[in-house]
This record gives structure tokens, C-alpha cells and sequence, in this order.
């Protein structure tokens, strides 16, 4: 009797009649064995072919499409450098890159230091992945990468660092440089940007034209690349960090979490998802313009969940999908230890804390409830500790599926919204960013699930009184959506028709349930690519703080804009190092001023 029941065999790339009788942990020690004896480069084997296998008198066999050919020996190097916050901002920083090739008996470092002179150097820990990819022919597409990370620790708050990759040829990548996170409670003014639903704008690198995107004829406001064009603005903009609210390169264009095989360039069929592991090479390309010197903070969204590394079985398996991140990414890692996606962090006087909507989402039940309860559970402790702390004025939680969305598409996610809007009506969250509709739209305040003011652009909101307010910003570079029938844009500047902020929208329930709401909370609205700067100013004890939210293009415009403003206590405040600074409405300092 076979192990796997007839029909239900996870499609990890053993032969068929092998993986009948292997559990999921066989057939991976099977696959590890069958690529120690033949190996697999990863130039050639993303081609496929069976000329190489053909002297083995394995090129009859479907599963065996793949090169054992080795591409020419060439110098090792990093590229896709990128920063995350590590669990302490104030003191750590994690340096990660990808390696052009497998490394050498030789050791890779990072030199580290206050300046070009450096100093210290760092070691490395080199994470390899194997991505064996089902292909819808019956052939495999096997790909190898190396990634490459340093832990910079017991760094000083607040400061400046440079590094570098040394490679073992003693060559050495460009100096990059970043900033620490000040000490909790620190009332310096900083900037950080947000967006969501980002992917590349560039064909990936094995030209399987099923992953690029596809805009719309009508699709007019939008620079040539638009997910390049929001890069070059978060990199110009220099913030202190940058969060990214799931759905990051669109490795799997499918979305759903489903089993893996590859169908590329046409649609998986409804049962599979597609996936090219190399999408991710050359999103880190992309980004490290900006993310080499400013950490990106990751949450998770639905194209984020690839069961390919958790035995190919949907739900995801022991890590929900997330298996490949933990080769490709470094997150503080302080939330439940079930949920490699979600963590907080605090910067200066704003805590941040990643949610992760596919545990909570109902539209996409995937991975819903893997937590078991771990998540929010953990999420209230978050949000109640920041509320306590006297050195947070703001508290803002990033997510990818919506509480609070309209759209022709997802919309507003029933699951996720009724997780986390009482949690954010109890702990008084400012401000809520999400993604996953392909839009940019902006809600009055809400509190019990209704506008409690109207806040029109350049409105000043009171969150401790008023709500939270939340901002899909799912318009960081993906083909953008359409509204619902007879909704029309909303933003600074446009002249169509105006349909108010009171809209027929649904939400999105398990089964492709849609429970039509009429909503009075969609105030701006904006079916092009734009991003989220937010201008932290912190006021003095007894003065007021502000966190100025603006949505800019990727042309650069400014087309709304929210200030959220909070008192701060008369006790327990922390001050500058240079004495109080406050920044009134007007946006002019004023040295020693509390603002009106």
C-alpha cells in the first residue's frame, strides 16, 4: 500500500512512482541527493533540457528536463544589498545580499565602521536555497541561490555606520552607509515612507513572460516602470525606514498559496500556483538603490505565501509558505515565534507593529488561523505596551489584506477587520497602512466601524478622540484596479465627477462571499501609483506631536494629505539632544514654541 492516498502525491519533483511511497521528507532527501550527484547551475537550469541528462539515461523521463551543464567559473559578488531593523533598532542592523554564485572554501566578510576607514569586521552566515520548480510539461525548473548575512550588533543609537562586502578575491562592494534608530522616546523629527504591492518592472530573468505586468491601455497617469519610479522616490527621500505591506516581487503571480507547479506564460490552472524563484534576485536589484542604505521592513501578503519550500502542500506546511523568506530576508524576529511575519519595532516616539493579514483573511483562507489565536494575542500585548510607553505618540501597524478598503476587487477583507478593528478602537491606533487593493485610498477616521469626522485633504485629525485612519496604499508599482460601479476617483486636483465619500462597497467573506456595505468613510481615492510619506514632529511635554501623512506620486505630486496630531503628556517625555523642537501646522520651526 502506498504511502500518499491515489491523487493526493505533493508534486515536489520526484518521479511519480517513486513519490508514492515517500512521505515529504523523503522526497526531499531524495531531490538533495539526486543535485549532490548531478548538479544543477542556476544560469543553465532555469532553461531546462535534457541533453545533459541524455548520458545518464534519465532524458526519457518528464521530471528530468533540466541541464547538469556549469556555467564558467566567474569571481563571486553581492548584489540586492538590503537593511533591516534587527530586534533592537538602537543597536542592531541586519546586512543581507545575494551571492552571483556558490562561494568558496574562502570566507566573505563585512567591514564595518563610523566611517571609510571601517575597522570591524563582521562574519557572515551564507543561507543557500534550493528551488526545484514542478513544471506543467512534467519537466523540473531547478534554480540555486546563496544569500549572504551579517548581524551588526552592539551599535550605538542614533549613529551613522558604513559598509562593505570583502570578498574572498579581495575585491569589495561600493561603501554604503545607514542610521540606527535612535533611543526610545528620542524627539528628534524624522520621515518614513510606505507602500505596498510593489513587484519589479523588469521581465524576469528567465523571460517566462507569465510574470509581467500587464497595465491597461488606460492606465495613463503612470511613469514608464512605476514600481522603478517608486523606488527612486523612496530613495531620494532619505527616510529613517521604509514598510512594505505585503505582496512584495510577485515571485508567485497566483497568489492564493496553492500547491506549486509552473504553467508559465499561460494562467496556472485553478488547483496551482506559478513561481519563479529568480523574481526575487531581481526585485533586490531593484531596490537597493534605496534599501542598501535604508532598512526595508517586510510584512506579508497573499503572493507572499510559497508553499514551494514547505513540501509543496497548501496550507504551507510547517512555516506557512515562508520558508524561502528565511533564507532571503531578516525580520526582528520578536513576535510569536509561530509567525516569522510579524514583529514590532520603535523609532523615536512611533512604534511600529507587522500584522500578518494571511492568518486573519477570509477572502484567501489559506493560511487563515495558523496562529491559533498566537497572533493577536500577541498583538494585544504590543499595542497595550506602546500605549503605556510615555515615549510613543504614534502607534502604526502595517498589514497587507484590508479592514477598511473599497475596490472593484477585494475591497475590504471580512476577517481582517473583524480581528483587528476592535484592537485598534481599544488601543487608539493612529494610523493603519494596507495594501492588496492596487489603489491608493485614504478613510476618514474610524472608530466602531463609521467615519467619526470628515477629514478632507490637509484636515488635521485628533486619533486619540477621533479613530484610527487608514490608508490602503497597494500603489507601489503593480497594474492598478478599477472602483466599484459608479465610484470614481477622489484626490487633490481632479476634475471628473466626484462620487463623495459615501460608496457601495462589500466585504470580502470566505467563499467568494461579497456582503455589500454602504460605507461613509472613503474620503480620498486614487486608481494611480503613489506612495506614503509620513513626517514624524514631535511636540515637547504639554505641547502636541504631529505625524503628517502625505500620498505622493510617482511622478512626484503630492495629491492628499492628512496630519495626525496627539498630545503629550507634561510628564515623562524625553527631550532632544539639541533642546525642544516643535513644528507648528504651518510647518516652520519654532525653537522652544508649543503649537497652537
Amino acid at each position: 500500500m502506498s504511502v500518499n492516498p491515489r491523487g493526493e502525491t505533493p508534486d515536489v519533483g520526484v518521479p511519480a512512482a517513486l513519490a508514492r511511497d515517500m512521505t515529504v521528507a523523503e522526497q526531499h532527501e531524495w531531490i538533495t541527493g539526486f543535485l549532490r550527484r548531478h548538479r544543477v547551475s542556476r544560469r543553465t537550469a532555469l532553461r531546462g533540457g535534457a541533453g545533459a541528462l541524455a548520458a545518464l539515461g534519465m532524458a526519457g523521463a518528464p521530471w528530468a528536463q533540466q541541464s547538469r551543464a556549469l556555467a564558467a567559473e566567474a569571481p563571486v559578488a553581492v548584489i540586492g544589498r538590503h537593511l533591516s531593523f534587527g530586534a533592537d533598532p538602537t543597536t542592531a542592523m541586519a546586512i543581507a545580499g545575494e551571492l552571483t554564485a556558490k562561494p568558496g572554501a574562502r570566507p566573505i566578510g563585512v567591514d564595518l565602521g563610523t566611517d571609510t576607514g571601517y575597522g570591524r569586521s563582521l562574519p557572515v552566515e551564507i543561507r543557500p536555497l534550493q528551488s526545484l520548480v514542478p513544471q506543467g510539461d512534467g519537466s523540473i525548473r531547478g534554480a540555486e541561490q546563496w544569500f549572504v548575512h551579517a548581524d551588526a550588533t552592539g551599535l550605538r543609537p542614533g549613529h551613522r555606520y558604513h559598509y562593505r562586502f570583502r570578498m574572498p578575491d579581495g575585491s569589495v562592494t561600493p561603501d554604503a552607509s545607514f542610521r540606527t534608530a535612535p533611543v526610545r522616546g528620542d524627539r528628534e523629527p524624522f520621515t518614513f515612507t510606505a507602500f505596498a504591492d510593489q513587484g519589479v518592472s523588469i521581465d524576469p530573468p528567465d523571460g517566462q513572460k507569465g510574470f509581467k505586468d500587464k497595465y491597461k491601455p488606460t492606465d495613463t497617469r503612470r511613469t514608464p516602470a512605476p514600481s522603478d519610479a517608486m523606488v527612486a522616490r523612496i530613495a531620494s527621500d532619505e527616510p529613517a525606514f521604509h514598510l512594505l505591506a505585503g505582496d512584495i516581487c510577485y515571485a508567485d503571480p497566483t497568489g492564493n498559496g496553492k500547491q506549486i507547479k509552473n504553467f508559465a506564460p499561460e494562467e496556472a490552472p485553478e488547483e496551482f500556483n506559478n513561481f519563479d524563484p529568480t523574481v526575487w534576485t531581481a526585485y533586490f536589484g531593484a531596490i537597493e538603490r534605496s534599501a542598501a542604505s535604508t532598512p526595508w521592513m517586510f510584512a506579508t501578503g497573499n503572493h507572499d505565501m510559497e508553499a514551494l519550500y514547505d513540501g509543496n502542500t497548501a496550507p504551507g506546511g510547517a512555516n506557512h509558505g515562508y520558508g524561502g523568506h528565511l533564507a532571503r530576508l531578516d525580520l526582528p524576529g520578536n513576535g510569536p515565534s509561530s509567525c516569522p511575519s510579524v514583529y514590532s519595532f520603535t523609532h523615536g516616539t512611533v512604534g511600529v507593529v507587522s500584522v500578518d493579514a494571511n492568518d486573519l483573511s477570509e477572502e484567501i483562507p489559506t493560511n487563515a488561523g495558523y496562529s491559533g489565536g498566537a497572533q493577536l494575542r500577541w498583538l494585544e500585548t504590543t499595542l497595550a505596551g506602546f500605549r503605556k510607553d510615555p515615549g510613543v505618540d504614534f502607534v502604526v501597524a502595517f498589514f497587507h489584506h484590508c479592514a477598511f478598503a473599497t475596490s472593484g476587487s477585494h475591497a475590504s477583507d471580512a476577517g481582517v477587520r473583524k480581528a483587528l478593528a476592535p484592537l485598534f478602537d481599544k488601543y487608539r491606533v493612529d494610523l493603519a497602512v494596507q495594501g492588496h487593493n492596487h489603489q491608493y485610498e485614504r478613510t476618514n477616521p474610524i472608530r466602531g466601524g463609521r467615519s467619526t469626522v470628515q477629514a478632507a485633504d490637509r484636515s488635521t485629525v485628533r486619533p486619540a478622540h477621533d479613530g484610527t485612519t487608514y490608508i490602503c496604499v497597494g500603489s507601489g508599482g503593480r497594474p492598478s484596479y478599477t472602483w466599484q460601479k459608479g465610484e470614481t476617483d477622489r484626490f487633490r486636483g481632479h476634475t471628473g465627477p466626484d462620487s463623495g465619500t459615501e460608496v457601495t462597497s462589500f466585504l470580502a467573506g470566505r467563499d467568494d462571499a461579497k456582503t455589500l456595505e454602504k460605507v461613509d468613510w472613503s474620503q480620498s481615492r486614487y486608481l494611480g501609483y503613489a506612495y506614503l510619506r509620513c513626517e514624524v514632529v514631535p511636540g515637547r511635554p504639554g505641547g502636541v506631536s504631529y505625524l503628517r501623512v502625505r500620498a505622493i506620486t510617482d511622478a512626484g505630486h503630492e495629491i492628499d494629505r492628512v496630519e495626525l496630531a496627539r498630545d503629550v503628556p507634561r510628564h515623562g517625555a524625553a527631550a532632544t539632544s539639541s533642546g525642544w523642537t516643535t513644528h507648528p501646522p504651518t510647518g516652520l520651526s519654532v525653537p522652544g514654541t508649543v503649537p497652537a
